[in-house]
């Protein structure tokens, strides 16, 4: 008689259980024949269980033979049911039975969760027992068949759930009666079931008896009981269920409370290890804000009771994965999260939800099915499930089982994490869940699986034993960086083009995920801590993105971004906090994801892995896209029609989302309150590892009084707006004069380089926003002006105060990106805000060179302190720091806008408001030649920068290059400023053009040099303000924009027309005035220093200069008037003051130079140059200096001599000649003059005016 091996035995179980999962799946049509074939295929396990053998093999056949009759029992009662009723077996009648009898389709559903093993009372684990036997028998083929018939299984008993309890019948179906015993029997099924799962003791001891043995020795065990942490909002998830039944505001009360409760008990446990802890508090503080969000958002949304109870037990779920101290309770948690938030996922049964759903369980669930088979490779590997006990022994384990079992963990982990390509749920659910669910899901099931990475493979497993496992092949940290880069670059470019706004966030989620991800790769204790400062912040910050998209959505019903336009106005709340979130996740201060993204680059830049840091700046380059664009569809697009009628969003989920806003700020004003959670984790990795522990640099922003004085007035300006928009104007102005003294105040916090720009920066300030009160008078959303424009201020204050390089470029940062786009888009024309992102996203690239040469600095340096990377970066090779060196000094010379590549992307747009312009250019634009100076001497002078190739003439390399792109700028700049016709991209091209001078000397870096560089620094900012003010003026008064429109102005605007005049001829250089005192003192450090070609550069940029001005004299003041400036009058006294101010500031610095060159030497000795021999009113340094002051005297006799002919001209009036106009005599003035876009005509222009007409034309169609 042939007897049949038992492996035999055991493979035709394996056989007959895949088969027969195949063969259910595809039998869906018919849910009874899908019951039958797939409980033949049941019969798989039982025969697997019994050919395997041992303990653990024919205990949990007999236990699945247990649960499979009590579990499919109540399938099969209360399937009866519904087809008895329904009076059909095919599933497109039964479809929809969920809404026919909610109770029989609950009990259906129930009890096939059941079948597979999940359900709120845990499940059975027979199956484990079947697979942990087949492991241990070295079986792993047969437990690899096994886990993939579950997932098999786990895509048919979902459709059928989904379809028979979720779904809307397609059609209407007659209800037909069955028989009463039905129900309760089924309800008996299911609280047979739900004890067998909840106490499986017993019946575990009953198969191991029939099994034949006496004891449960030889079995695994599986689970401890479960931590209080867990069961209270798990229990807690039953009682408000009921109590939703019963009051429903009784019941948002309890869930507050509950949710409040988790969080205090989270906080207050001491039992949990760090990583644990921090996932705690993250998990049960994002659930307490949902809840709180949940009450209003939901309030009139249907089954709102069931979504309290499965939001409890997903917070029970999640946080039983911090409490667990081996793989059986963190495996059935880990499922329990998938299946509690799968019924979130598709709270509001539309098709779409139900199939973001399904492909979101699905893949989880898989991805759970292959971690348990990890798990199970793990314990018959080493013996137990206990954490210490494989943190023990996994180093032992044998490469070949250590690469399954970590593959198998990781994979698990990934699906959750949504790393690419495991991401296929993410983009689906986020957008289909309601926005309440989409915030945690992206905040906090997205880094369930980064826990799970740094609790597991990281703490459990620990790096070495896996790279060691790894042998030569690729090991798990560049595992990490490959799929976090490419998961990174993935979810950017798919956000950049979505229309959506929740799916534009959810790929924003992918990208946030990959980032995180890589960083997690570098695999040092630095790099955990950068990491996971980003999982907290950036749960909170996608967390508040979600909930405005979603009160967005709720109050208009709209989901693409180009719907919502203007909608900022209508809920200004909402909005203002959605942009809030949105600058905190480009990684812009003074918020919480600034201080992560930089302490992620630094951690990459500390490691050596530059490519990882590029990346992620390419990637927030990509971001800064498409957030400003939802942020200016919101605030500066006009409004449609179809939100005329909105409100703002009710007052729970504005608390919600106000929390969440205060957290991001709170982040990154005192980020050390997030570190201290996060250090442990980084430095217990580190020892495990054998690593050195992390060196944290300090991450908190250093607000100098003046600084904070101005970031608190900016707020208060925009709270004064909302009653009084002249209080708010005024408030501004004596904002920026308390900064006056502020600075002087402390005037000891600064080097005396800085401390002279904070003085200039806080005055002109002044001066521009007592110019804004009168510019804007009559314009719209004054307040957010005013604040954007102190903002912006409050960052070059706080730069010029930074002692060390984190403090330079979080200020740096705060000065030129957010606040100055929103400064410039004010206007919310097309052209605004065009222009404006072109500017920002320029400026974005030019600060992500910066911002990686920054970090580089400071990682091969040691240091951040300015103070000592000089003596550090003298020590260091020339190929170590040449490249960090070549980039910071990149992003200075591009925030001077020097590259004379499409110079335009790089200059402040016309269409931004004029005061903000002239400040730009007067001002802000010195921030690069400023830090040039600053950074030239902290990084050591021409002593370090002699290494970097050399010096040319004795000039270093580098500082030559800049002097070549300065000179080269000087010239393009000047000669685009000559042939425009705006009034503004006349002075804007000028401003670059100017800059280049400045560049220019002080790169030359001779003593006369920086001290012509410093004084003209000084003269252009007063100078080109003034301009620039005028230019407001004229605007105000005329209403135009192009010079071509003006003329006349000069009889009407008198005094305007005089400071206009005396500025712009003092800016081409002409003598005596204070322009032509530095401009010459950098022509002769040119030609001293043998750049001869230089020096003629700027000597011919003078003259473009020089034509510019008279150009726009002409046009606006000469000749006469046009229309626009018929009824034009002299500006006000808001205006004139400060015009008035600037010219006589100027007035002064060109009779007594010294004003200004004493100070500069005082710099100059503090710095650590020679200075220059200068006083108050005595002649200009350099060879043969002459004296300012006799000059002036000299011109003023010259002009006093001339006066009386002058006069006797006047008296003549204007005498018109033939002569002029060649003998015509009938034209008018009007014909005669000649026009701004004639006066310098470019080649291209002037050729094809002397073309016959229509000759090079296209030809008519």
């Amino acid at each position: 008689m042939m007897t049949l091996d038992p492996m035999s035995l055991a493979w035709m179980g394996a056989i007959f259980l895949l088969c027969g999962e195949i063969g259910a799946l595809l039998s869906l049509k018919n849910p009874v024949r899908v019951f039958i074939v797939s409980t033949i295929a049941e019969i798989g396990y039982v025969l697997i269980g019994f050919g395997i053998g041992g303990a653990a093999g024919e205990t949990g056949a007999y236990m699945h033979i247990t649960y499979q009759l009590v579990m499919r029992g109540l399938v099969l009662v209360s399937g009866w049911y519904l087809i008895r009723r329904t009076a059909s077996i095919w599933l497109r009648d039964l479809a929809g039975s969920g809404r026919r009898m909610p109770f029989a389709a609950t009990l259906f559903g129930f009890g096939m969760f059941s079948v597979m093993g999940l359900s709120p009372f845990k499940g059975s684990f027979s199956k484990f027992l079947i697979l942990y036997a087949a492991i241990e028998q070295g079986q792993w083929a047969i437990a690899a068949v096994g886990t993939l018939a579950s997932i098999i299984a786990a895509v048919y008993y979902l459709i059928l759930i989904q379809k028979i309890c979720f779904e809307k019948s397609g059609h209407r179906i007659l209800l037909r009666p069955a028989p009463s015993l039905a129900m309760p029997l089924a309800s008996l099924l299911s609280v047979a079931a739900a004890l067998i799962s909840v106490f499986p003791a017993p019946v575990e001891h009953w198969a191991a008896s029939l099994a034949g043995y006496a004891g449960l020795e030889g079995l695994p065990e599986f689970e401890s009981p479960w931590a209080l942490l867990v069961l209270v909002p798990y229990i807690g998830g039953f009682v408000i269920f009921l109590l939703g039944r019963v009051s429903a505001r009784l019941r948002d009360l309890s869930a507050v409370a509950l949710a409040i409760a988790s969080v205090a008990m989270v906080a207050l446990d001491v039992t949990l290890d760090p990583t644990s802890k921090l996932f705690a508090l993250l998990f049960a503080g994002i659930i307490a804000v949902m809840v709180i969000y949940s009450i209003g958002y939901l309030a009139k949304q249907e089954w709102v009771n069931r979504y309290y109870f499965f939001t409890f037990l997903m917070l029970g779920s999640m946080l039983g994965l911090t409490t667990a101290h081996e793989f059986g309770n963190f495996y059935v948690y880990w499922e329990l999260m998938t299946w509690t938030s799968y019924f979130l996922v598709i709270h509001e049964q539309t098709q779409k939800a139900l199939k973001a759903g399904l492909v979101y369980f699905v893949m989880c669930a898989g991805g759970a099915y292959l971690m348990h088979y990890g798990m199970l490779v793990a314990h018959a590997e080493i013996g137990s499930f206990e954490f210490s006990a494989l943190a023990e022994g996994f180093a032992g384990v044998a490469p070949v089982a250590a690469l399954v079992i970590t593959g198998a963990v990781f994979l698990g982990f990934a699906v959750k994490a949504g790393m690419v390509p495991f991401h296929a749920w993410l983009p689906l659910a986020h957008p289909q869940a309601p926005s309440s669910v989409s915030g945690p899901l992206s905040g906090i099931l997205t880094k369930a699986g980064l826990f799970g990475i740094v609790k597991i493979l990281f703490g459990v497993f620990g790096v070495s034993s896996i790279a060691r496992a790894a042998g030569n092949g690729i090991d798990l940290q560049t595992v990490l960086i490959v799929l976090g880069c490419f998961t990174l670059l993935y979810g950017e470019i798919r956000a950049l083009f979505e229309k959506e706004l929740k799916r534009m966030l959810a790929f924003s989620t992918l990208a946030q995920v990959g980032e995180i991800t890589a960083i997690l790769g570098i695999g040092t204790a630095l790099a955990t801590d950068a990491a996971l400062l980003h999982v907290l912040n950036h749960a909170v910050m996608k967390t508040l993105l979600f909930y405005s998209a979603g009160a967005f959505m709720m109050r208009t019903g709209l989901r693409q971004i180009s719907d919502l336009a203007g909608l900022g106005k209508k809920m200004p709340i909402t909005a203002g906090v959605y942009a809030l979130g949105s600058v905190a996740l480009m990684g812009l201060p003074p918020f919480s994801g600034f201080i992560s993204k930089f302490l992620m680059i630094y951690a990459a830049a500390e490691a050596g892995q530059y490519a990882v840091a590029v990346i992620l700046l390419l990637g927030g380059i990509i971001g800064v896209v498409y957030y400003t664009r939802v942020i200016s569809v919101l605030f500066y697009h006009p409004a449609s029609a179809a939100i005329c009628e909105v409100k703002e969003a009710p007052a729970t989920m504005l608390l919600a989302m106000g929390l969440l806003a205060a957290a991001i700020l709170f982040g990154g004003l005192m980020p050390t309150y997030q570190l201290n959670l996060i250090m442990p984790i980084g430095n217990q990795l580190a020892a495990n590892a054998g690593l050195v522990p992390a060196m944290v640099p300090d991450l908190v922003m250093q607000w100098p009084l003046s600084a904070g004085l101005v970031m608190i007035g900016a707020i208060l300006v925009l709270f004064t707006g909302r009653f009084s928009v002249v209080w708010a104007g005024r408030l501004a102005v004596v904002t920026l004069l308390l900064a006056i003294a502020a600075i002087q105040y402390e005037a000891d916090r600064y080097d005396l380089l800085s401390f002279y720009f904070a003085l200039l920066i806080a005055g002109v300030g002044a001066l521009n926003m007592l110019h804004t009160t009168v510019y804007l008078a009559h314009s719209h959303a004054q307040p957010r002006f005013y604040a954007a424009f102190l903002v912006m201020i409050a960052g070059l204050l706080g730069m010029t105060a930074a002692a060390d390089l984190f403090n330079f470029f979080a200020f740096w940062e705060l000065m030129s990106a957010w606040a100055l786009w929103a400064a410039i888009v004010h206007e919310e024309t097309a052209v605004a805000r065009r222009e404006g992102f072109k500017y920002f996203l320029f400026n974005t690239i030019g600060a992500s060179l910066l911002f990686l040469g920054v970090t580089m600095v400071a990682a091969q340096s040691g240091t951040f302190l300015l103070a000592a990377l000089g003596n550090a970066l003298a020590a260091l090779p020339v190929a170590t720091i040449a490249p960090a060196i070549v980039l910071v000094f990149l992003g200075m010379v591009m925030k001077a806008a020097q590259l004379p590549v499409r110079i335009d992307y790089q200059m402040h747009p016309a269409a931004a408001p004029t005061p903000v312009s002239g400040y730009i250019s007067a001002v802000l634009l010195k921030s690069g030649p400023w830090g040039v100076l600053k950074l030239f001497v902290a990084f050591g002078g021409v002593a370090v920068f002699a290494k970097l190739g050399g010096t040319v003439a004795g000039q270093p390399v580098l500082l030559y290059a800049i002097s070549i792109i300065a000179g080269i700028t000087i010239v393009y700049a000047g000669v685009m400023a000559v042939i425009q016709n705006s009034i503004k991209m006349v002075l804007i091209y000028s401003t670059v053009s100017q800059l280049g001078y400045v560049l220019l000397a002080l790169s030359l870096g001779t003593t006369l040099g920086v001290a012509g560089g410093l004084l003209h620094f000084v003269n252009h900012m007063l100078l080109k303000d003034t301009l620039f003010l005028v230019a407001g003026a004229i605007m105000v008064r005329s209403h135009a924009t192009m010079l071509d429109e003006l003329g006349g102005l000069g009889r009407k605007m008198p005094m305007t027309f005089g400071m206009f005049l005396f500025a712009g001829l003092s800016l081409a250089g002409v003598p005596p005035l204070n322009g032509f005192s530095s401009k010459w003192m950098i022509f002769e450090a040119s030609f001293q220093s043998g750049h001869w070609l230089l020096g003629v550069m700027a000597m011919i940029g003078s003259l473009f200069t020089l034509a510019a001005v008279l150009k726009f004299a002409h046009a606006a003041f000469m000749g006469t008037p046009n229309p626009r400036a018929e009824d034009a009058e002299e500006a006000p006294v808001a205006m004139l003051v400060p015009m008035g101010v600037l010219t006589l500031g100027s007035l002064a610095l060109g009779l007594f130079p010294g004003l200004a060159l004493v100070p500069i030497a005082a710099i100059m000795d503090d710095l650590g140059m020679t200075p220059i021999a200068a006083t108050l009113t005595g002649p200009l340094p350099g060879t043969d200096g002459w004296s300012p002051v006799l000059l002036s005297i000299l011109v003023l006799v010259f002009g006093l001599i001339l006066l009386p002919w002058l006069r006797l001209g006047r008296k003549s009036g204007v005498v018109r000649s033939n002569a002029h106009v060649c003998g015509v005599g009938d034209l008018s003035g009007g014909q005669t003059r000649l026009g701004a876009i004639s006066l310098f005509e470019t080649p291209d222009n002037a050729i094809h005016g002397l073309m016959p007409k229509g000759l090079g034309s296209e030809p008519q169609a």
